[in-house]
């Protein structure tokens, strides 16, 4: 059976638009709006309320975000590599080394800053400054656990492998066809509740007044300042540099920020902001869904530079608040550590504070931990995620935007936009009750699939699904990939396709 891949020309409006009004006004002014809530009633009930009932959905995100990367990242390099086998390995080598080089770039970018905003000498009496050995040691226990702790990272390679050898194995088409199928639904199901954007974060932010008041902590306000000033400043850099080597536009590149820097700013939440993001990269920056879907779905795992920088800066101020000295010198031997806590820590609101902040506390050699994490916890919370979140999502289009533009010759993506033809051939169609029961089994195994690769994850999001966890084990989420993958292979998504077009862009699930 041939199979006729040609893509829909792209979209020019403005993804979620309300009765013609475009999502970025309508973010900003909810988010105006709930500030303002929070200014003029802070006490009061119902203003509490809709503030709590604007976390549930974040949350919510946050429990499943396992699943949702699975589908999406393993969909995508199923597709990447069924049709652009030769530019796949290419790309996922280029995309690693870009958010790591991002990530090392931006944590020297904020050391230069912290002098000049923070007055922190280069060394101070009374600070022990880590040996060589030592410092090699900490790093190594650093990555020692970036794999196995972290279900994310795991779901992130897995989900690249499973997609690769589906795609490459013809044994296993049915399964990259579902891979497909399932990446490209999960993703429409995110465009249709885009409508509630805006409104979660009008809710959210009512929260910022109701934690600081009008007056608000000293220390808090600075150290906020430092942090837009620095991720700002560094969103700036990188904007202009894609313009002057990129075929972006001024308008596309200012477009794309309008829509995802808000969503962004207002969720404090990579994962929140996925969905919007791989919709404005190729509606607003013009990017091919392809790159749009392969490099935003890493970078929002493992692109984390603005929340690190954060970290940097909020480290000095609390270190201040409990009077430890600190001084650059150690500031710049957190630099690798720091790098790599910031692959694996979750793009939730705060999640850099809960998964550093203990690390950094070790490395500092300060004597209460409890004390030192808890401050750094309430310290990095309102505005400065939103901030963080705001940088790193945005900078993950502009990476996607480099790699398009600038490594398409070296990735043979020329024509990445019209993907050549490709021959599939249909499976047999199985007859009977061995059909049923094998539908059956897909399901009941696509059911069990999914909450091994939740449980492990669900800790960290909604409070009434955290009792997944109790029944989590380790290698659990490798095992649910597996599980899940089964379940495609009984299920035989050939039958549920008759040519892959129904799971390229002309379908009902195109964004």
């Amino acid at each position: 059976m041939t199979v006729d891949t040609k893509e829909a020309p792209a979209r020019k409006s403005t993804p979620g638009a309300y009765f013609g009004i475009p999502l970025p006004i309508c973010v900003m002014v909810c988010l105006a709006g709930g500030l303002a809530v929070g200014v003029l009633i802070p006490e009061n009930r119902l203003a509490n309320a809709i503030y709590a009932s604007g976390t549930y959905f974040p949350k919510t995100v946050v429990t499943f975000a396992t699943l949702i990367v699975f589908a999406i990242l393993s969909g995508a390099t199923a597709k990447l590599v069924l049709f652009h086998r030769q530019a796949a390995g290419r790309l996922f080598g280029l995309i690693l080394l870009a958010y790591m080089v991002l990530g090392f770039a931006s944590l020297v970018y904020v050391t230069i800053w912290i002098p000049i905003l923070t007055k922190l000498p280069l060394t101070s009496p009374g600070v022990t400054v880590l040996g060589f050995g030592q410092w090699l040691q900490q790093v190594g226990q650093s990555f020692s656990t970036l794999f196995s702790d972290q279900p994310l990272i795991q779901v992130l390679i897995s989900a690249v492998v499973i997609g690769y050898l589906a795609a490459i194995v013809p044994g296993l088409r049915s399964v990259a066809r579902g891979l497909i199928m399932g990446g490209q639904y999960t993703l429409w199901l995110f465009k249709k509740l885009l409508w509630y954007y805006p409104v979660m974060i009008g809710c959210l932010a009512i929260g910022i007044p109701l934690k600081f008041g009008l007056n608000g902590m000293t220390a808090y306000g600075r150290t906020t300042i430092w942090v837009g000033l620095v991720t700002v400043s560094w969103s700036v850099i990188l904007a202009t540099i894609v313009k002057l080597t990129t075929k972006r536009s001024l308008k596309q590149i200012a477009s794309y920020y309008a829509s995802v820097w808000p969503a962004g700013f207002g969720t404090g939440g990579s994962y929140e902001t996925l969905a919007m993001n791989m919709v404005s990269a190729e509606s607003d920056l013009g990017l091919s869904r392809d790159i749009a879907e392969v490099s935003i779905a890493f970078g929002t795992v493992m692109n984390k530079s603005c929340a690190t920088m954060s970290v940097m800066l909020v480290t000095i101020s609390v270190a201040r608040l409990l009077n430890f000295p600190i001084s650059l010198a150690e500031i710049l031997t957190l630099i690798p550590p720091v790098l790599i806590l910031g692959l694996e820590s979750p793009g939730i609101p705060g999640g850099a504070a809960f998964f550093m902040s203990p690390i950094v506390a070790v490395l500092l050699h300060v004597r209460d931990i409890d004390v030192f994490v808890a401050t750094f916890v309430s310290m990095y919370s309102g505005l400065i995620p939103m901030f963080a979140t705001a940088g790193n999502t945005t900078n993950d289009g502009l990476v996607g935007a480099l790699l398009n533009d600038r490594f398409a010759g070296y990735l043979g993506l020329t024509e990445f936009d019209s993907p050549r033809r490709h021959q599939a051939s249909a499976s047999p169609m199985r007859q009977g009750g061995s059909r049923t029961i094998g539908k059956l089994a897909g399901w009941a195994l696509m059911a069990l699939g999914a909450w091994m690769l939740v449980s492990p994850q669900a800790v960290m999001g909604l409070n009434q699904l955290k009792w997944m966890h109790n029944y989590a084990f380790r290698g659990e989420v490798l095992m649910g990939v597996l599980v899940m993958s089964a379940s495609l292979y009984l299920l035989d998504a050939n039958r549920a396709l008759d040519d892959i077009d129904k799971v390229r862009p002309e379908s009902p699930a195109r964004l």
